[in-house]
């Protein structure tokens, strides 16, 4: 039985070589990290949600203290189900929505995946080019540690292959999808889904004057719309409701970009200590001032998170690359500059083009959100200004997200033929991205911020990618009569 269990497990290994590759990197990349939250911040307080999600907790109402402010529990139940079974059986609880994570990640490439296996256009070649858009050092991040990132990635994957398969008349498998990519949506970030709610109505108007199938209008407005607002809305809390009706997207745009964090540093050169402002020797006592850091907050997470966990799995593979000695060597140097300024305060230059505080547009000038959309698609900029580590570290993956860009160009180029604006998925993904870069444009207001959220147009892009494809072995197939 056993020798049975294992020849499946190979064959669907061998017949799905890269998405084994990305599950496995994911997964020991995922281990690698441990308890560091340093380069995602806000995992600790997902996973504070997934933890007294279920079972009695002091807390009522576990999800206000992350992003899941607005999502009906019973869908975080659901959701989260696979991580809390995983947990059940001893692995860590933040491993286990890190593996939740990296499922929906794959989950989302599988579909991306079915749409390219009907192209026999450089289906190998096009197939190595969406993984490899999947191991952009950020978006490799995203899809491994426990955010919502991968959420949005696998709801909005499931959203427009519903659409496709649907317009291919495969309506049963096209209604499901569709209602759980706009319900998982709206549940999970409601301005993306406003953005989606927007493309879809003024695309069915367009569907309407192209005459496409009234039926197939309807079924998409019912299963895409109605049915995920009608489940949110009995599902949700008043409160949930309230802050998603009374949003207001120019207050959210006004918002402070800047990110501040206070801390006891020892002065380098001082004591005996280890530069935690802890001490460790029996020399004069480590001499500790108040820093505020302005930004550089994955850098304060890094150097900390050393200093306490010199045990860590993360911690020892640093020693042995020296990577905590360069992380110190930075942390020394940011302290010294703090010490010199007025109020020791660090980072409060902006004036640079990847300075941490953005700018955005505003929606009485519509002119004014041509620059933020820019910086939203393209930074931050390779060797620019004196970003913080962290801003620089992300800068030098931009060129990968342009060469992306000009693929995806490309493919329109190379698929000339296709009539693409009259293609209802092609037209949807079009209208809902340029929603999506216009609403980031007037509500970003910081560059880390910015940056990750970035990873919201991947799928849309890559659905792009392989739509076309698809699309031209279809006229490929209707010109030689096979069709």
């Amino acid at each position: 039985m056993s020798v049975k269990i294992a020849f499946k497990i190979k064959k669907v290994v061998m017949e799905n070589r890269l998405l084994s590759l990305f599950i496995f990197a994911h997964t020991i990349f995922a281990i690698f990290l441990g308890r560091l939250f340093a380069l995602a911040p806000d995992e600790g307080a997902y996973l504070y949600t997934f933890n007294n999600l279920y079972g009695s907790s002091s807390d009522a109402n576990p999800q206000y203290n992350s992003g899941w402010i607005t999502a009906p529990k019973i869908f975080l139940w659901i959701a989260y189900m696979p991580a809390k079974i995983i947990s059940i059986v001893g692995v860590p609880d933040y491993l286990s929505i890190r593996i939740l994570s990296i499922s929906l990640a794959a989950f989302s490439l599988y579909l991306l995946k079915d749409i390219l296996n009907q192209s026999s256009i450089s289906r190998k070649l096009s197939q190595r080019s969406i993984f490899l858009v999947f191991f952009i050092p950020s978006i490799f991040l995203w899809t491994s540690v426990g955010l919502r990132e991968s959420f949005i990635i696998a709801e909005t994957a499931l959203f427009l292959a519903g659409l496709n398969y649907l317009m291919q008349e495969n309506n049963k498998r096209s209604v499901i999808l569709l209602f759980l990519g706009s319900y998982g949506l709206l549940s999970t970030k409601s301005y993306l889904w406003a953005c989606l709610l927007v493309a879809l109505i003024l695309s069915c108007i367009i569907f309407v004057f192209q005459r496409i199938d009234r039926q197939k209008i309807l079924k998409l407005l019912i299963t895409g719309l109605l049915l995920p607002v009608i489940a949110f809305a009995s599902t949700t809390s008043v409160y949930a409701l309230g802050f998603i009706l009374h949003s207001d997207i120019t207050a959210t745009g006004q918002r402070s970009g800047d990110s501040i964090t206070q801390v006891y540093a020892e002065i380098p050169g001082t004591g005996s200590g280890t530069g935690s402002g802890t001490g460790s020797g029996t020399g004069t006592k480590p001499v500790k001032e108040l820093i505020t850091f302005h930004g550089d907050y994955s850098l304060i997470a890094l150097h900390f998170y050393l200093v306490d966990n010199p045990n860590a799995l993360f911690s020892r593979i640093s020693r042995a690359i020296h990577l905590d000695t360069k992380i110190q060597r930075i942390w020394d140097e940011k302290v010294a500059l703090g010490l010199v300024h007025k109020n020791n305060q660090v980072g409060t230059d902006t004036s640079s083009l990847n300075g941490h505080i953005l700018e955005p547009g505003k929606i009485r000038n519509p002119i004014s959100m041509i620059w933020p959309a820019f910086v939203f698609l393209c930074g931050p900029f390779p060797f620019v200004g004196n970003p913080g580590i962290a801003v620089f570290i992300s800068s030098l993956e931009s060129p990968l997200w342009w060469a992306f860009y000009a693929l995806v160009i490309f493919q329109f180029i190379r698929f000339r033929k296709i009539k693409f604006l009259q293609d209802p998925p092609i037209l949807f993904t079009l209208i809902f991205l340029m929603g999506a870069v216009a609403f980031s444009a007037l509500v970003e207001v910081n560059l880390g911020t910015s940056f990750r959220h970035r990873s919201i147009i991947l799928v849309p892009l890559v659905f792009l990618f392989v739509i076309l494809a698809q699309r031209a072995k279809e006229l490929e197939d209707l010109e030689s009569g096979v069709i």
